[in-house]
């Protein structure tokens, strides 16, 4: 939660396995936590994310990233960072969020963008990384964002009594019966942010 009541929230993807891709998320989550602490635009906390990186010497240092800052009237203002363009849907119907700029950590000095849109109460938003939209069958067919989409649109997920937590679990579980069990070669991350409508006092 930012000083002014608004909800910042990030979900990013680092490139590669092992320490350095460890390190780098580690360096990115106490980068965003520092940088959302004020009213900065995403945009500009981004690239300040982005300049930051660039100028250390990690193995596979980029990543994939979207910041999003919610403000208590349900305007959601955001930056993707090259990221899976996450969903919005609900009573104002379903929307992906594209706007931003490239990878962070590749390219010093790339533009960033923010874009806003206006949440109605009930929306959601789903964030998930690639590996959920290319999570695997055994036969190789990957899930895709159709599935993603499609699922959202069923009835129970479509339903304003499911809870945030509860749809991520809904997605996670649909994942898993479609692979299989199948090994797969990327983490499968979602998140889930839902906007209530207006504090009351």
């Amino acid at each position: 939660d930012q000083d002014d009541c608004r909800f910042a929230f990030t979900l990013g993807d680092v490139a590669g396995k092992g320490p350095a891709a460890a390190l780098l998320s580690a360096l990115l989550q106490g980068m965003f936590s520092l940088e959302a602490q004020g009213s900065a635009a995403p945009a500009s906390v981004v690239s300040r994310v982005n300049g930051a990186l660039c100028r250390r010497a990690i193995e596979a240092r980029f990543a994939t990233v979207f910041y999003g800052v919610l403000e208590p009237c349900g305007r959601l203002v955001y930056c993707n960072a090259g990221h899976n363009p996450p969903v919005v849907f609900g009573p104002s119907g379903v929307r992906r969020l594209e706007a931003g700029g490239p990878v962070v950590g590749l390219l010093s000095g790339a533009p960033y963008d923010d874009d806003a849109v206006q949440l109605a109460p009930g929306d959601r938003i789903v964030v998930f990384s690639d590996g959920v939209s290319e999570a695997l069958s055994t036969t190789g067919e990957e899930f895709g964002d159709d599935r993603i989409l499609a699922l959202l649109e069923s009835a129970p997920a479509a339903s304003a009594d499911m809870d945030a937590t509860s749809l991520v679990e809904a997605l996670l579980a649909a994942v898993r019966v479609f692979t299989l069990g199948a090994p797969q070669g990327d983490d499968i991350t979602a998140m889930v942010v839902r906007y209530r409508g207006p504090a009351t006092r």
